[in-house]
């Protein structure tokens, strides 16, 4: 009836009033007009928003596909250099296929073999870190950029086929008993296709390509970094079973069919990104510098630079403290006092690292309803700087499980970060953006599983836990930051609100 009285009746070219049932003619024709054009358009809002949907879900299942073939190729290859080297340098020592003795009386000459292991397994992953990660930061600065140029979907095929062909490769070295200081080049496959951290990097970007900025896009980048935790839980339980139960190779063909999956169910993934005209296309040699024209050149972020700055040094710290606990975790529990099985190193993977990622699903949108997202971040690193610490000082298996529940809310830290960074970061720069994130976090593998291992190999006949008070001193510093952070997206938003943000 409102719009019906706002809406003139009369023609132009006449005074007199219409007869009242023309009235009713034209109002109702003119109503039914506009109720018909807002039912369309809530239909087309509804198929959009489903086919938004659609496409999401099938980014986080080939993800968790990825993940899951991932983490069972490095839990195993782990494991099976840890019995090589100790059975290749000490063959006279009585040990399983699959399972390693471990001895806890300090005094005894096998506990001095066992840390001898234990330095030559780290000192390996170091080898196996440096083959992947110097590859993989050249790698992922070009195609970074080629993504915004050639599309998402092209440049996401390279990791797949990568991890395919590394995944292949050590399933054949296991079953052919191969020297193990040859998996250091299927890690060096790996690294030239840029890993899993190219194609998180890729899928960020087509997560940021079908979202609006704001909270909505925060909360779908936190689930899409949950793919992550559900492909660990899931190979973390499953291959100590696996392993157990069938042996090394049994798990890595398992890992290699996997690794199948990603490729063939990104046949029927949209491509996302809108490419520019022929005309506004950038060279190739501009590409290769665009991530680096962006961060440190680019007046798109002018003023807000200090903001970017801080979002990566975080990032970088939290990053940093991650990888490295991971690529070392598996040999601390293998180490007395802990003396875990596979199935026990397994479990532990899968919860340390896939519960803080549950948890973080669970609250995170909560937490978006009652706390500013920087205040988030700043609890998050909080939350892993006490889990690290418990890690460091822990002696027994109950210590090492109560690590994830102090470190709850670790994972929220990075999907608040991203979304900071993404909010601020104009459309067509998106990929650069996220380009950049990735190289910091291959850096990261390079630089913080070598440097965890070194520590870790140098102070494991000492004390075992130095490398995880390192990794926590990292966070502390983090935490110290996350506070700054807050502080100057609170200044920010009172000169000019950012999108998705309301004044505070």
């Amino acid at each position: 009836m409102d719009r019906r009285q706002n809406y003139s009746l009369q023609p132009s070219e006449s005074k007199e009033p219409l007869p009242l049932q023309a009235v009713y003619a034209v109002s109702d024709s003119t109503d039914n007009k506009w109720s018909n054009n807002a039912d369309n358009q809530n239909v087309a809002e509804i198929k959009t928003g489903k086919r938004t949907m659609g496409r999401f879900m099938l980014l986080l299942f080939i993800m968790v596909s990825l993940i899951y073939s991932f983490i069972l190729a490095q839990l195993v290859t782990t494991q099976y250099m840890y019995a090589y080297i100790r059975r290749d340098r000490f063959p006279n020592v009585s040990f399983s296929s699959n399972e390693s003795k471990c001895e806890i009386n300090i005094t005894s000459q096998l506990f001095h073999d066992q840390q001898t292991v234990q330095k030559l397994a780290a000192q390996l992953n170091i080898y196996l870190d440096l083959a992947k990660g110097i590859p993989g930061t050249l790698s992922i600065f070009l195609y970074g950029s080629f993504s915004d140029r050639y599309g998402r979907k092209i440049i996401l095929l390279i990791p797949f086929i990568a991890n395919m062909l590394k995944c292949i490769l050590i399933t054949l070295g296991t079953y052919l008993n191969w020297n193990i200081y040859v998996f250091i080049i299927f890690s060096f496959i790996d690294g030239v296709g840029g890993g899993w951290v190219l194609a998180m990097s890729i899928v960020m970007s087509m997560v940021a390509d079908i979202t609006e900025p704001g909270k909505t896009r925060t909360f779908a980048i936190a689930m899409t970094e949950l793919s992550l935790g559900f492909g660990l839980i899931i190979g973390g339980f499953t291959s100590g079973f696996i392993i157990r139960a069938k042996g090394f190779t049994y798990v890595l063909v398992i890992s290699s069919c996997c690794s199948l999956v990603p490729i063939l169910l990104l046949i029927f993934v949209q491509e996302t990104l809108r490419k520019p005209k022929d005309d506004q296309r950038k060279s190739v040699a501009k590409l290769a510098v665009d991530i680096y024209v962006f961060y440190f050149r680019d007046i798109s972020i002018n003023g807000k630079r200090k903001i970017f700055l801080v979002c990566m040094v975080i990032y970088f710290l939290n990053i940093q403290a991650a990888i490295g606990s991971h690529g070392i975790e598996t040999l601390y529990g293998l180490n007395s006092p802990f003396c875990w099985s596979s199935v026990e190193v397994g479990n532990y993977a899968a919860i340390n690292h896939g519960l803080p990622f549950v948890t973080g699903m669970l609250l995170f949108r909560p937490l978006q309803w009652c706390l500013e997202e920087t205040l988030i971040a700043v609890l998050a690193v909080l939350s892993n700087f006490t889990g690290m610490v418990l890690e460091a000082l822990s002696y027994t298996t109950l210590m090492l499980f109560f690590v994830p529940v102090l470190s709850f809310a670790r994972t929220m830290a990075v999907p608040v970060l991203r979304g900071v960074m993404s909010r601020l970061t104009p459309q067509d720069k998106q990929g650069s953006m996220f380009g950049g994130m990735a190289i910091v976090e291959t850096f990261c593998s390079l630089f913080g599983g070598v440097a965890s291992n070194a520590i870790y190999g140098e102070t494991v006949d000492t004390f075992r836990g130095t490398a995880f008070l390192v990794l926590a001193a990292y966070l502390f510093l983090g935490f110290l930051l996350a506070i700054l952070l807050h502080w100057f997206i609170r200044r920010l938003n009172k000169d000019k609100p950012m999108k998705g943000y309301s004044k505070t």
